[in-house]
């Protein structure tokens, strides 16, 4: 295809995508471009840590869990054009109990999403498999988490049933503790 120059603004209701072809099989694999939202439509709230909770699509929660209390998060359903956000307003160095992101329904995670975690103070992947609806943080009980303060998680649908899934974790050096884990 050749190259496409536009004069104004594109517009797609379903995120723009990216393909890869390995070479050796022909092989296609599809990558979403953009998971990271504009904010601007959004609204925000606040929400105090509980034991379980469901997030609004099109809302921006602050969540102030430390990892002293679990906290189990249902998304709400993956419909095209959802957008959900976790923004962390404290610091989670408050204990070691889990927060945990379940899809609703029979909705999943993207297939080889990708998200970072630690291991032996390192920075490592985690890589979602098929069929996966759990996103599980582990915190360590110290100030070294690198899911802090200002941290957001974004949950984006361009395909009815899937959640795709971005980042902005801590880039502190001294972030070396605390885990992800799609499950």
């Amino acid at each position: 295809m050749a190259n496409t120059t536009f004069n104004g603004p594109v517009r797609s209701e379903k995120g723009f995508q990216q393909i890869n072809k390995a070479a050796s099989t022909g092989v296609i694999t599809k990558r979403f471009l953009g998971t990271k939202p504009d904010l601007t439509s959004l609204t925000a709230t606040s929400v105090s840590t509980s034991a379980t909770l469901t997030y609004t699509v099109n809302v921006i929660t602050s969540n102030n869990y430390t990892g002293a209390a679990a906290q189990a998060v249902t998304l709400p359903s993956a419909t095209v054009g959802a957008v959900v956000i976790h923004n962390q307003s404290d610091d989670t160095a408050g204990g070691v109990l889990t927060l945990t992101f379940t899809c609703a329904g029979s909705d999943v995670y993207r297939t080889a999403s990708k998200v970072e975690s630690t291991g032996s103070a390192l920075r490592e992947f985690d890589t979602s498999a098929a069929s996966e609806t759990i996103l599980t943080f582990t915190p360590a009980n110290a100030a070294t988490n690198l899911l802090t303060f200002g941290c957001n998680l974004y949950f984006t649908c361009f395909e009815e049933g899937t959640w795709n899934f971005a980042y902005d974790l801590s880039t502190d050096v001294a972030s070396s503790t605390g885990t992800f884990a799609w499950s």
